[in-house]
């Protein structure tokens, strides 16, 4: 029958400790590995402690460290009889383990130090319960579970790896790609011309997409959803701030379905368009998309669903939250922070789910009115972006979109109508295009934007600018097809021969 423990009882392993002690004071190979491993703290004997801390005093300066030079250092410190004296550090050097068999011990020792965090962790977690009242049971909960995986996750200490193991690894995952005719490293966003730029969402990365309201940016995270749902059998999670499912859900039926976002709100859907709609549910049907619309979600609720849906869901391979100036880091009762700060720690966390979930998170942010205030160029730049501090240096890829038809008829809005052919751009040379090739009125592909995508950071690759068309009455992103591509080559053609 198991000994009961006492409450006051906390785990340790006194011989592990000591042997530890002993081998760092003998081999120099041992000194490093129990250096790189352990801490101060992870040793619960006191005497362990100033032992190892008057070690680590030596080697920060370079001193050998053995039995005469650690009680010399002992000595000095005044706590050569808090740690046993010279005849303890003797009996430590006479415990010595082999070199093969200190891994183990040290990972005695850790395990130990980390259990009694826990339960240290536990313990105040439930003082906390007795003393102080509690608002709300949900956000007493989320706390608790940050201060458990704090707790068990903070002494993790990772072996090195071989560059050989992970030189490995990278050629699986770069020549796979090409076994399956997709050159990606990541998931492709289902553009080709963005993912020769982006080289697709990779794993542990945050992805912003930015523009000002209407722009297309909730529609294109939309899209890249669907893309990696639908072509690529990727599942996605969506955080939509904004509005609730059903919506989204129509959204992606327009996706999928061409048929307008209006009539499908409507009901209003006859022929055709009704066996679209019925082939596009069927296919949203199958995709993998899990969205969660929870009204006034909290900076710490994203965290702890993600992490629930990736144990229920192993594969998960994309967060996309929508949108990051809804998200809040006060909860309820609490005085809420500057919004600067609540960004700052709101663009940290995401960036340490990324990597914690080893998948890519992609957060729709809006840019500030300052890209209303410029002139005739109102092109957006990363420090267009709303309480940019963090964002833009936590991002690993940040795209800012652009519409030139957003800003027809604004005051000092660019229009193509008093340019020339070889002082346009790109979204100017469309709208000449559309021009010459007028849709009926009656069909809704008129009601079509070319959005330019400047990838105005990329931590992983280049940067560089592309575009799509943006049929608004489907909320679809698309490719620009070869042939507006050689209307665009032959306007080029004309002005290179006006020069």
């Amino acid at each position: 029958m198991p000994v009961k423990k006492n409450a006051s009882d906390l785990p340790y392993n006194s011989v592990a400790e000591k042997a530890v002690l002993g081998s760092a004071m003998v081999s120099n190979s041992a000194l490093f590995n129990v250096l790189s491993a352990l801490e101060e703290s992870d040793f619960f004997e006191v005497k362990h402690q100033v032992i190892y801390r008057a070690i680590k005093a030596l080697f920060d300066r370079s001193v050998r460290a053995d039995v005469l030079t650690v009680a010399e250092e002992l000595n000095n410190m005044k706590e050569l009889e808090i740690a046993g004296g010279v005849n303890y550090l003797q009996a430590c050097t006479e415990s010595v383990v082999a070199i093969s068999a200190l891994d183990s011990y040290i990972d005695i020792v850790l395990n130990q130090s980390v259990l009694r965090k826990l339960i240290l962790t536990v313990r105040d977690i439930n003082d906390s319960y007795l003393s102080e009242d509690i608002e709300s049971v949900n956000d007493f909960i989320l706390k608790s579970e940050e201060k458990i995986k704090e707790a068990v996750s903070k002494r993790k200490v990772d072996t090195f790896k071989k560059s050989k193991t992970v030189a490995e690894v990278i050629e699986k995952e770069i020549n796979s790609p090409h076994e399956t005719g997709n050159n990606m490293v990541g998931i492709p966003s289902g553009y080709p011309k963005l993912d020769a730029i982006t080289q697709g969402f990779q794993k542990g990365g945050m992805y912003i997409v930015a523009a000002r309201p209407n722009v297309g940016k909730t529609a294109l995270a939309l899209n890249f959803a669907f893309n990696a749902a639908k072509d690529y059998k990727v599942p996605v999670a969506i955080f939509s701030l904004e509005m609730d499912a059903e919506l989204l859900i129509k959204r992606l039926i327009g996706v999928s379905s061409n048929v307008s976002l209006t009539n499908i709100s409507s009901g209003n859907i006859f022929g055709s368009d009704k066996m679209k709609v019925s082939k596009a549910i069927k296919e949203i049907s199958d995709c993998e998309i899990y969205i969660d619309d929870s009204s006034n979600l909290k900076l710490m609720d994203i965290i702890a669903k993600s992490r629930k849906l990736q144990t229920s869901v192993p594969n998960l391979g994309m967060i996309i939250i929508d949108y990051l100036g809804l998200v809040q880091t006060a909860q309820n009762g609490k005085n809420p922070d500057s919004r600067q700060e609540e960004v700052r720690k709101i663009s940290l966390a995401m960036k340490g789910l990324a990597r914690e979930l080893k998948l890519p998170v992609v957060v729709v942010s809006q840019l500030s009115r300052d890209v209303e205030k410029r002139g005739e160029n109102k092109r957006p730049m990363l420090s267009d972006l709303r309480d940019s501090g963090n964002i833009e240096q936590d991002a690993d890829l940040v795209m800012l979109l652009y519409r030139e038809d957003y800003y027809k008829g604004q005051k000092g809005g660019a229009s193509s109508s008093n340019k020339k052919i070889k002082d346009m751009t790109d979204s100017e040379k469309f709208e000449v295009i559309k021009n010459m090739n007028p849709k009926n009125e009656n069909d809704p592909t008129a009601n079509i934007s070319y959005v330019e995508i400047n990838v105005a950071k990329n931590r992983n690759g280049s940067t560089g600018q592309t575009g799509l068309f943006f049929y608004r009455n489907f909320g679809r992103f698309d490719s620009p097809s070869e042939e507006w591509e050689r209307q665009i080559r032959e306007l080029n053609d004309e002005m290179n021969a006006n020069k």
